[in-house]
């Protein structure tokens, strides 16, 4: 038998091992967040930079932090948690006070207003304190979706369960299985979380936090539901 004839051997899979499965788990994803919440960073300033020039003016972004810092005040300590999320914020914030002080914005800025203000100038001067606001607000974004994670987590293992509950109703009855309506919904459970926290963290308008997480853990809790219910009668 010749070599081009010769049926080729599948090449066994590479298994990851335990140390690397911890890896991937803890700063593999450690540095999966750090450069999502950079990007997610540059397209909010980059979003509030074409607003500014086409939309609104250039107090926006200080606007939308006096008012984001507002909303902390009416939320008490985490019951499940017990922190407060104003202590995560100011944490978050101090956070982001070191990357504004790493990267020399406020010297640059200080530079550009002591020189000869010019359109240029102007413009420059407006653009950096903007992009200052936005570190500013993401990390108090930041704190209030860390602390609306155990919300998320206590309405989905109460839909959760509930759906195991009428799972258990319709195996025991012979209701009808549906296998797609299993796998749809249970591929919308990562998008609806991931869709839900970046377009809160990166929207260029200020948005209460109720107003937005209560429509996304009710949504949440029916695609929880939904997978619960319609998982395979049989195991």
């Amino acid at each position: 038998m010749t070599t081009s004839t010769r049926q080729e051997r599948p090449q066994p899979r590479h298994q990851v091992g335990v140390w690397g499965w911890l890896f991937g788990l803890t700063i593999g994803n450690a540095f999966r967040f750090v450069g999502w919440s950079c990007v997610a960073i540059g397209v909010s300033i980059l979003i509030e930079w074409i607003g500014m020039v086409k939309y609104w003016g250039p107090e926006h972004s200080r606007e939308m932090l006096e008012l984001e810092m507002s909303y902390l005040s009416a939320f008490n300590r985490n019951l499940i948690t017990g922190i407060y999320p104003t202590d995560l914020a100011v944490m978050f914030v101090g956070g982001a006070d070191k990357i504004v002080a790493f990267l020399h914005l406020r010297e640059i800025n200080a530079w550009l207003a002591n020189g000869v203000i010019s359109w240029t100038n102007q413009v420059a001067i407006y653009g950096i304190e903007s992009a200052i606001n936005i570190i500013f607000i993401f990390a108090v974004r930041l704190a209030i979706c860390v602390s609306a994670v155990s919300g998320f987590v206590l309405v989905g293992l109460v839909a959760f369960v509930d759906g195991l509950v009428e799972r258990d109703i319709r195996k025991a009855c012979g209701g009808i299985e549906s296998a797609m309506l299993y796998h749809r919904a249970k591929r919308m459970i990562k998008p609806t979380l991931i869709l839900g926290f970046g377009f809160y963290l990166t929207s260029p308008f200020t948005i209460h936090p109720t107003v937005m997480f209560l429509p996304l853990m009710a949504l949440l809790a029916i695609v929880l539901f939904i997978t619960a219910k319609t998982f395979k009668k049989f195991l």
